[in-house]
Order: structure tokens, then sequence, then C-alpha cells
């Protein structure tokens, strides 16, 4: 098999797989952002939190951030010599 015949079946599929992945992604990302959402229903439901509670949830976010950045150092001076 040539190399031109390799191309012309390896290439299209590797767009297809692509589009198909890219597709996916964007759906599932609609479905559970990631980020921050200005969705009317995620806004309300963070205006109906009393201040504590958002503080609660404000800080224990910080702190899952704070410690991944702790185990990331970790691990990256494990890997440093």
């Amino acid at each position: 098999m040539s190399s031109s015949v390799v191309l012309g079946v390896a290439l299209p599929l590797i767009y297809l797989v692509a589009a198909v992945g890219l597709w996916s992604t964007l759906l599932r990302e609609r479905r559970n952002p990631t980020s921050y959402s200005r969705r009317p229903e995620v806004l309300a439901s963070w205006r109906e939190m009393s201040a504590a509670e958002q503080e609660a949830y404000d800080n224990a976010a910080l702190d899952a951030a704070e410690s991944a950045e702790s185990v990331a150092a970790r691990a990256s001076s494990l890997y440093k010599s």
C-alpha cells in the first residue's frame, strides 16, 4: 500500500474522530458547565443562600484549590533533581 493511499484514508478518519470528539465535548460542557455560569437558575440558587453559606462555599473552594496546589507542588518536587 502506498503512502498516498494511507494518507487518503487516515486523514479523513482523523478529521471524523476530531469532529465527533469536539461535538461530544461541547454537548457535555453545555449540560454541565465547568466554569462560572450565568444561567438564571444558577444565579437564583446563589442569591437564595445566606451570606454565611456563600462565605462557607467560597472558603471551601479556596481550600480545595490550595490543597490541589500543594499536592501538585509536592508531585513536581519528586521529579526534579
